[in-house]
């Protein structure tokens, strides 16, 4: 079988030797086996190529997964610095589930998710999560959180433990997302000095050095509750006040004891009758200014709590009615921060808002919150499987954003407003991944930071790598390398950086890079692996088994630093060196080297690698070791290895390929039958397989092989990947084969029916041309001498040659069968100049000529071959040898007939009478 490639064939019809027969052919057994064998050995590393239909089935590259989460993670810390910690903390809990995440980053997601809580005063579950950080993970954020965390249980704080973790905190490292909390913990030590003085100036200065008005809300509302927890509290004061207030009632004054005794209520665990103070004074006291009974909503809201329906109530009324920007903020925010907020009712009440007939006076800001709660509920949805809602979800969020971006330039949030539009573009149906980059670029080109710009370039990059335009991805990858190299980590760039040039084709930057790049720290050993790995692939791949597999020798062999000492990356890369030696075929010692592979593998003490590594390495290790066998003769041996495969490990994927290995051996020794029973016991065997469409696909082409009797039994076969996997990619392949089986047995009205449908039922499908073409193939050859059933042949070829993008091979074809109809038709001048057309084209055009490959040069020939004998039968003989001496000059297939009919003529014109 060949790669990506048509196999042209001729069939006889009646006395007609000329209707082309195009099918497609499917990738190498071997091929196919080397890409799905790299695949489960990659793990969550890295695939090189996606040229094999079953391939792209199996599952995303590592790559895609992990841009996929980098993006989930930014989206969860634009609602962490937005102040809505509710929705970043369902993030943070999903993003921790996720497969592909590391310990490395997990680590750092838990002191996220720590601060998360610590925002929603859940201060007993942050302590759980830092304690789950390992040691090397604990870094100044670590500490910090861990200080406040502790703070915040009340267990009779230590001051020691509190003390000894905040001393462990090094401003410098923190980010602008910690320095808030960093001047809230020294607030904190204050209070546990007994410096009260110093507590509440502290956090005014955490607001104050916040990065958005979300995150400032939120310092607001800690020092609001700061104040309150200062409020001494008891009955004696609590009677006091009570009667301050009945002396006052009705007049202005009564706001302050009204707030001092709902304080003092509260503190005391009075809640309720704190509460209906409040009530009491806002329903009945109208001597108060609208800063006041502002203040008395807020205070209502947060002792009651933005969950509780009259603490929501009392903050929804403050913003629907508020006058002060700063006190709505803050109730905004509040309403936010509710873990529930994507479904209480929150986003009904921020349409509400907006849609007033009076702009209101946070119109910007209550868009952005209505925008972020709209994407949250597409994430539920997506996660609930409700694709329609998540999709109506996202088309809200981003028209909420764009209404901000374009109505609010000046916004103070406006870089996140880019980013949830970029991320929201991610979150279609069909994600958009140009309009997210184009966002972003718009985004980086308004920053100067240096490490912003950085983080933009990488994320930028991530779009192109997802839309699969590699070339673009390594240009901005290559910037935001450039600028990261003196940073601690890579946060993953360097490995994006290299599998974007691999499948750029650009093998040699990607290599100048690995050997360049300081594997001190900045890369992790396990990204400098993947990066090794994709190499050796990409290297496969280009035909360079050699070069890939002297790279892995110097691997292997320890020339090049950098490779840790962990039996399983070992192993790995010893397999992979056998492998390619396999590939070369040149090792006379590759079975010892193998037996004592899967010997070392097998002897290695228990938890010295996990179970599932384990039993991966030892099928692949015995996948190897019988090919080896079959390949020097030793069939039987190799047989045997597979069937002890299928017993030990009937489960594994290893398993179900051990069956194509066998079928491919039957079939090197022609026996065919015995390859097709092997494959269709295989997909019997295991039918839920994403192998079993190709093992079908593979038993029918053996059937074929068998002879024209079996030809009905293979169009059989081909129909059970229709039925039982009908989404498969393969059946698209797999009727194409069906239309060329059924010509082969003459049955070429059946044969049209099958392209028509494939033609109707994926019309944009980028193979569409073949069934094009066969079908006017079809219809050739049931016209037969019609010339109506002729005249629509000609018309669909005429159209077809036109479709853009045609490959060049396929024009040509076109071409000649173009010419041939109008020949046959009666029309040798129009025939005689679509040949000559086709010949100019393809022969004598300087961009176009290059192109052309060996099917393009055999339909080129056949186009000469027919334009020579319409000059001959015209009687233009000269111009007919001349034909025949181009194709003998371009070396064209039938280049000795040709030269026959070129000498032919000559004789005739030598012995012609003067």
């Amino acid at each position: 079988m060949v790669i990506g490639k048509l196999e042209i064939r001729f069939a006889t019809c009646g006395q007609s030797a000329c209707l082309g027969v195009i099918f497609m052919r499917l990738p190498l057994i071997t091929l196919f086996r080397f890409l799905v064998v790299n695949l489960l050995l990659t793990g969550p590393f890295v695939l090189f190529g996606q040229s094999s239909l079953v391939s792209e089935q199996i599952v995303a590259t590592d790559v895609r997964a992990r841009i996929a989460l980098d993006w989930r993670i930014d989206a969860a810390d634009r609602a962490l610095r937005s102040g809505l910690v509710g929705l970043a903390e369902a993030s943070y809990r999903a993003i921790l589930v996720s497969p592909s995440l590391d310990v490395v980053d997990s680590d750092q997601i838990r002191i996220r998710l720590a601060a998360t809580l610590i925002a929603l005063r859940r201060y007993e579950i942050a302590v759980g999560e830092l304690n789950a950080v390992r040691d090397v993970g604990r870094n100044s954020q670590y500490y910090l959180y861990s200080a406040i965390a502790t703070y915040g249980e009340g267990k009779a704080v230590e001051r020691t433990v509190f003390a000894e973790a905040l001393g462990q905190v090094r401003a410098v490292e923190l980010n602008s997302l910690d320095l808030p909390w960093w001047h809230l913990a020294r607030g904190l030590r204050a209070e546990l000095a007994d410096q009260l003085d110093e507590v509440i100036p502290a956090f005014e200065k955490a607001a104050s050095v916040t990065t958005s008005d979300g995150q400032k809300a939120f310092f607001e509302s800690l020092v609001f509750r700061q104040k309150m927890l200062q409020t001494p509290s008891d009955e004696a004061l609590a009677a006091e006040i009570r009667s301050k207030l009945e002396q006052f009632s009705d007049d202005a004054a009564a706001y302050t004891f009204a707030r001092e005794y709902a304080v003092i209520l509260n503190n005391m665990g009075r809640s309720e009758e704190a509460i209906s103070v409040i009530d009491q004074q806002l329903s009945n006291n109208k001597a108060f200014k609208n800063r006041e009974r502002e203040q008395l909503f807020l205070l209502k809201g947060m002792i009651a709590g933005q969950s509780n329906l009259r603490g929501r109530g009392a903050l929804q009324e403050l913003v629907r009615s508020g006058q002060t920007r700063e006190v709505m903020r803050v109730a905004l925010h509040l309403l936010g921060e509710d873990e529930d907020a994507a479904t209480n009712g929150l986003s009904e009440f921020l349409n509400q808002m907006g849609a007033r007939a009076e702009p209101h006076l946070m119109l910007a800001e209550i868009y952005y919150l209505g925008s972020q709660l709209s994407l949250a509920r597409a994430e539920n949805a997506l996660t609930d499987g409700d694709f329609e809602a998540a999709g109506i979800q996202t088309l809200a969020a981003e028209k909420n954003a764009k209404f901000v971006l374009e109505q609010f330039p000046g916004f103070q949030q406006i870089t996140s407003v880019y980013r949830l539009l970029a991320y929201a573009a991610l979150q279609r149906k069909l994600p958009q991944y140009r309009a997210a980059a184009d966002f972003l670029i718009q985004l980086r080109d308004q920053t100067e930071a240096v490490l912003e710009r950085t983080l933009l370039n990488r994320l930028i990059g991530d779009c192109y790598f997802l839309n699969k335009d590699y070339v673009n991805a390594v240009d901005f990858y290559r910037a935001a390398y450039a600028r990261s190299i003196d940073g601690e980590n890579d946060s993953g760039l360097f490995l994006r950086l290299i599998t974007a040039e691999v499948r750029a084709g650009q093998i040699e930057s990607a290599l100048q890079h690995i050997d360049e790049a300081d594997f001190n720290g900045k890369v992790s050993d396990s990204d400098r692996w993947r990066a090794e790995w994709n190499i050796a692939q990409a290297l496969k791949a280009s035909g360079q088994v050699d070069v890939a597999l002297e790279r892995v020798r110097l691997l292997v062999g320890g020339s090049l630093s950098g490779i840790p000492a962990i039996p399983s990356l070992d192993i790995r890369l010893l397999w992979l060196e056998a492998y390619l030696s396999f590939l070369q075929g040149d090792d006379e010692t590759l079975s010892t080297r193998v037996s004592a592979l899967l010997a070392r593998v097998e002897s290695l003490p228990k938890g010295a690698l996990e179970e599932d590594e384990a039993k991966l390495l030892v099928t692949e290790i015995m996948l190897l070791q019988a090919q080896e066998l079959i390949r020097s003769g030793q069939a039987d041996g190799g047989v045997e290895v597979l069937r002890r495969l299928r017993v030990g490990f009937a489960e594994s994927l290893a398993a179900q390929r051990s069956y194509l290995i066998e079928a491919d051996y039957h079939a090197s020794i022609n026996d065919f039958k015995a390859a097709q029973e092997t494959l269709s016991k295989m997909a019997s065997l295991y039918a839920e397989s994403i192998l079993a469409p190709q093992a079908i696909f593979e038993a029918a082409v053996y059937c074929e092989r068998r002879g024209p009797e079996f030809f009905e039994q293979a169009v059989l076969l081909l129909d059970q990947i229709t039925e039982i996997y009908p989404s498969d990619a393969l059946v698209y392949s797999a009727r194409l084969k069906q239309g060329d089986l059924l010509r082969k047995m003459n049955d070429f009205a059946g044969a049209q029916i099958i392209y028509e449908n494939l033609i109707n039922s994926e019309p944009a499908h980028s193979l569409r041309y073949i069934p094009e073409l066969s079908r006017v193939d079809c219809m050739l050859a049931l016209a037969k001498d019609n010339d109506a059933q002729l005249g629509d042949v000609i018309l669909s070829l005429d159209r077809l040659i036109d479709v853009p993008n045609l490959p060049v091979d396929f024009q040509a074809e076109v071409g000649y069968k173009w010419g041939f109809a109008l020949a046959k038709r009666g029309s040798p001048m129009q025939a005689k100049e679509v040949f000559m057309l086709i010949a100019s084209r393809f022969l004598l055009d300087g961009e176009q000529a290059p192109q052309v490959g060996a099917t393009g040069r055999y339909w080129l020939s056949r186009s000469l071959l027919a334009l020579g004998s319409i000059l001959e039968e015209a009687g233009d003989i000269s111009e007919a040898r001349r034909v025949y001496r181009k194709m003998v000059a371009f070396n064209l297939p039938g280049r000795n007939l040709a030269l026959e009919r070129a000498n032919s003529i000559q004789v005739r014109e030598e012995a012609a009478p003067q």
